[in-house]
């Protein structure tokens, strides 16, 4: 059967032999979400290139009507590399997908939030404040709670718990754009423009366990001390992981709603 929408997945990451077995590669976790987050939205098929290998689509094909969405992994790579001849490549293929209302809208987790920020001249870099991971509370911003994207029709929410794991930061809002949300250690956790543009810093994709296998790896590399790990850990544990709203978000843009 041929479906007759599709969503473009850019891979952004190899796949971690520690996580591969149970949940596969970043685009694996992608397509799961969004497919548990579907609803009535119509199957769609998912046409994933592995960018973090240098394979691109050709940037016209992306302007079919087949295609209603662009989504961009996570990564352990940065966004700002000059160095890595894919980023370097990935950025300026979003910076022409970008500014051309022709091409479909983007959704970017993590790495793709910060390239899609890169990708426009905007600042990221390494985060002062260090690595943020572990289940984080995400506080929207007025803006954020006015557009509705992550209201749920019952109650105002106000803040929203994420999966984060990253050690680089948007520090710059790109022009046209609203920043949906900031935490302790971040002030730009989210990028949107209407019908264009939805990304998260977080990881709404990982489940709790998820990330914290990928901290508990971290740990054992040195990067996180045994006491933090145990003390996020505690608190991941009790937080209410809410990727899902999250994917509903990304679906809203996906169907032209936000």
């Amino acid at each position: 059967m041929t479906l007759a929408k599709k969503i473009v997945i850019f891979n952004a990451d190899t796949a971690k032999p520690y996580l591969e077995k149970h949940w596969g590669d970043f685009s694996d976790m992608a397509i799961e979400m969004l497919e548990s987050s579907r609803g009535e939205t119509p199957l769609v098929e998912y046409v994933t290139y592995q960018v973090c290998l240098n394979e691109f689509p050709v940037i016209d094909d992306l302007k079919s009507p087949d295609v209603i969405g662009i989504y961009i992994t996570g990564s352990v790579q940065d966004s700002f590399s000059n160095s890595v001849k894919w980023i370097v490549k990935l950025r300026e293929m979003m910076s022409i997908i970008l500014q051309d209302e022709n091409f479909p809208p983007v959704a970017g987790v993590c790495f793709g939030h910060q390239i899609v920020a890169a990708s426009l001249g905007y600042k990221v870099d390494r985060n002062a404040a260090g690595l943020e991971i572990g289940v984080v509370p995400v506080h929207l911003t007025p803006e954020a709670i006015e557009l509705g994207i992550f209201q749920d029709d019952r109650n105002v929410t106000r803040t929203i718990f994420l999966s984060e794991v990253h050690g680089d930061v948007v520090y710059e809002v790109p022009e046209g754009f609203t920043n949906l949300g900031f935490t302790e250690k971040c002030s730009v956790q989210g990028l949107y423009k209407k019908n264009r543009v939805l990304t998260v810093q977080g990881h709404p994709e990982f489940s709790t366990d998820v990330d914290l296998l990928i901290m508990h790896h971290n740990m054992e590399a040195g990067l996180v001390s045994f006491e933090k790990y145990t003390e996020i850990e505690e608190r991941s544990r009790r937080s209410k992981n809410q990727g899902p709203l999250v994917a509903k978000g990304l679906w809203k843009l996906f169907n032209g709603i936000i």
